[in-house]
C-alpha cells in the first residue's frame, strides 16, 4: 500500500473585458480576452504515475491544456 493522497487544480480561467470607450472605434458592444487552462498543478508525494489512475500506471499521462481566446460582440 502507498499513500495516494493528492490535491489537483483542474480548471482555471482569467479574463478581462475591455472598456466600452475603446470599443466604440470598432463599433463593438463588448470584447473579452481570456486565458484558461486544465490540469495545471498536482500536489502529491506519490511520483510513480498519475494518482487518479489508481493501480494502473501504464495509461497515457494527463496533459496540461492552455487556451487563449477573445470574444467580440458587434452592434
Amino acid at each position: 500500500m502507498r499513500d495516494g493522497a493528492f490535491l489537483r487544480l483542474k480548471q482555471a480561467e482569467i479574463g478581462y473585458s475591455l472598456p466600452r470607450q475603446w470599443l466604440s472605434r470598432i463599433r463593438s458592444s463588448a470584447c473579452r480576452i481570456y486565458i484558461n487552462a486544465s490540469n495545471l498543478l498536482t500536489f502529491t508525494k506519490f511520483r510513480l504515475w498519475d494518482v487518479e489512475q489508481a493501480g494502473n500506471g501504464f495509461n497515457y499521462p494527463i496533459q496540461r491544456v492552455y487556451n487563449i481566446g477573445f470574444r467580440i460582440n458587434f452592434d
